[in-house]
């Protein structure tokens, strides 16, 4: 597990007909993929049959800031931080 952070723009409209745009920072979990054990076969380790599910990599949102302050998101805003840190998790994977 690993921390990534991420900043997102986000349009909220504090007055009728007024938008403002907010750099949001977005905390979240990154948990890698996982590969299920393996039974072994003909003396191989993990050659055999699958014995546990593999766990596909994910992100947990832990929390979003603006001006140190904690907001919430609307389900739209949180796809979009979810994209914007996959993105930047896979960028970071090529150059490594």
């Amino acid at each position: 597990m690993s921390g990534v952070y991420t900043t997102i723009t986000i349009e909220r409209e504090p007055e009728e007909g007024q938008f403002l745009e907010i750099e949001v920072e977005c905390r979240f979990e990154y948990h890698a993929a996982c590969r299920g054990a393996r039974d072994s076969c003909g003396g191989v380790l993990g050659a055999g049959p699958q014995l546990e599910p593999d766990e596909p990599a994910m992100l947990e949102f832990y929390e979003a800031t603006a001006d140190g302050k904690t907001i919430d998101l609307t389900d739209a805003e949180l796809r979009q931080a979810e994209n914007q840190a996959w993105e930047e998790i896979q960028d970071a994977m090529s150059d490594y």
